[in-house]
């Protein structure tokens, strides 16, 4: 597919909104809020490269099985470009173990308040240096707009394990998205796939992305070695393998997550998506409601790429893939209205 400068980009908003010309950028979007005027550059076709993420990890400063130091090592070994280490409550600080290969960005977990459940609010928070001073007890909005205040970025955590739904997270605030993916609520119990919440909170037109995480503990049985590990990440575009520009490129959506394929590109051009990835089963793009359509390799082959013609009706467009393993990789949405 061709691509189209940042410049027609821009020459083509007006066309956007009549459904004629629909572009391979996404609409720039505070989080939580509705799209902004300008644009935001494609990750598939920004510049930069792709670094892989871990963004919720414990350790033994909370309730992991591994030293910080022994976590650091163990996601470099595995190719992990960063990681956020967020144990409860208490932040832990390894950037000066950073360099020029592998970046370290402190960041905690906390929780606060309860939902109709009784179930508190999990967020996790990337990218600080000191703890606030907040009771669990404190409204969920009042601790992320402080945590938000302190220069944060903030997500909430597995929205499916926790109980919540799509009206307690609503209205939620200052909040990059949620997690689509969680690696140990899926080997806790089968309940780490909240592809549902992110629909319910984008379809009633919350502008979230959606990330993969592994919420590491270090968990072992016989012949299952830390098997809630590895299982989730973020592939992050940047110019720039540092704190400021990996939190500005997650802030921005400028990310796809996974927990095994390889997105290579998505797009939206002259009325058409589009999607190429690792050999896949499936191929998804989710829209509005029952807008969207599904491609299947026939029985013993696999597909790499897909298409899908816009009908108008769709407002948002996500794409997402499956493997013949059942493993994931889920694309930003790129707003459509």
């Amino acid at each position: 597919m061709k691509r189209i400068s940042r410049r027609q980009c821009l020459l083509g908003s007006a066309a956007l909104a009549a459904g004629s010309l629909l572009l391979s950028c996404w609409r720039a979007v505070s989080p939580g809020q509705k799209p902004a005027a300008d644009v935001q550059a494609n990750p598939f076709a920004a510049p930069g490269q792709w670094y892989k993420g871990a963004v919720h990890v414990h350790s033994t400063r909370s309730d992991g099985k591994l030293s910080p130091e022994e976590v650091m090592k163990a996601h470099r070994e595995r190719g992990y470009d960063f990681l956020a280490l967020t144990d409860h409550n208490v932040i832990t600080d390894l950037s000066a173990l950073s360099d020029k290969t592998f970046l370290n960005i402190p960041s905690v977990e906390w929780t606060y308040d309860r939902n109709e459940l009784g179930q508190s609010y999990h967020i996790v928070v990337l990218g600080v240096r000191q703890n606030l001073t907040l009771s669990h007890e404190t409204p969920i909005q009042e601790a992320i707009d402080a945590w938000a205040a302190a220069g944060a970025t903030i997500f909430v955590a597995h929205t499916y394990w926790s109980g919540m739904v799509y009206s307690e997270l609503l209205p939620l605030d200052k909040l990059i998205g949620l997690e689509v993916y969680n690696t140990s609520s899926m080997t806790d119990h089968g309940k780490g796939l909240a592809a549902v919440h992110w629909d319910d909170v984008l379809v009633r037109g919350k502008r979230w992305w959606g990330l993969a995480v592994d919420d590491t503990h270090w968990i072992s049985e016989p012949g299952r070695p830390y098997y809630d590990t590895f299982g989730g990440w973020v592939m992050v575009k940047s110019q720039k393998l540092d704190e400021a520009s990996i939190l500005a490129a997650l802030r921005q959506g400028q990310f796809y997550s996974s927990s095994g394929p390889e997105i290579l590109d998505y797009r939206i051009e002259n009325g058409v998506a589009y999607l190429k990835c690792s050999p896949a089963q499936v191929i998804n793009f989710v829209g509005h409601t029952q807008w969207g359509t599904q491609r299947r390799a026939a029985p013993g082959q696999t597909v790499t790429e897909a298409e899908y013609r816009l009908n108008g009706k769709e407002r948002y467009l996500r794409g997402e893939c499956m493997d013949a393993e059942g493993n994931k990789a889920w694309t930003n949405p790129i707003y459509l209205s």
